[in-house]
């Protein structure tokens, strides 16, 4: 009996060190993960690469900082960046970190660059950009009963706050003769992001990068409209000034 108790202790022991060791290896290496976890899900969503630079968590205080994000123009575009995230700043609840749903109070992303470009033939980036975010659960095939269980045990995200200022839209378009126009972001701020049950990261992607793309495009459409606006104006001074 006391052999089996023994062996039961050492056992128990084992199992102790084992998990203890996973968890000061998934801890220390929290900010390897978040990386990973970033440009996996983001390449998903948008079907072109997403690379960051580091990325630094305090499990302690909950802040954590991103550098260097960067979403890679979809294939047929010049630029190689659609969009160069600045710096981003998140707080995180850290009394959920084991939960799921994870709890982020706030992401602030200071001075994004988003380049806008739009071909001879009319499409532009954003645009395809925008149709892989929305093919992203759009015609999906029915999960078998093991894929929803194991879909139901994936981590999901809510956000009750996500803002993005000071930003700027390189716009290059074909039909405006090709050269780089800049134009201002307006600020965009999310609130409640997944909130209920929580989203998965592909949905959190998917609804940050669409708000994202909604407004670059009136940004590009009051671009647009300026061009307009000054090249009839152009056109009535060329008249006014022909000898009668």
């Amino acid at each position: 009996m006391r052999g089996k108790r023994k062996i039961l202790i050492i056992i128990t022991g084992v199992l102790v060190v084992v998990i203890a060791s996973a968890i000061i290896l998934i801890l220390t290496n929290i900010d390897s993960i978040i990386k990973a976890a970033i440009e996996q899900y983001g390449a998903e969503a948008t079907k072109t690469a997403v690379r960051v630079s580091s990325v630094k968590i305090h499990l302690t205080s909950g802040e954590g900082a991103i550098a260097g994000l960067t979403v890679a123009n979809p294939h047929g575009f010049s630029s190689p960046y659609v969009f160069r995230l600045g710096k981003i700043r998140a707080r995180i609840d850290t009394r959920t970190i084991t939960s799921n749903p994870i709890v982020i109070d706030e992401i602030r992303i200071a001075a994004p660059q988003v380049t806008y470009e739009m071909n001879a033939a009319g499409s532009s980036n954003i645009s395809l950009l925008k149709q892989n975010l929305q093919a992203l659960t759009a015609g999906k095939p029915k999960k078998t009963g093991e894929e929803k269980k194991n879909k139901g045990k994936e981590k999901k995200i809510i956000i009750k706050k996500f803002t993005i200022e000071s930003g700027g839209v390189d716009v290059r378009i074909a039909a405006l003769g090709d050269k780089t126009q800049t134009v201002t972001l307006r600020r965009i701020e999310l609130t409640n992001i997944g909130a209920g049950g929580g989203a998965t990261p592909s949905q959190v992607s998917r609804q940050v990068l669409s708000a994202l793309a909604d407004e670059v495009g009136r940004s590009v459409q009051s671009l647009v409209k300026k061009n307009a606006e000054k090249g009839v104006e152009k056109a009535i001074k060329r008249l006014l000034s022909k000898p009668r």
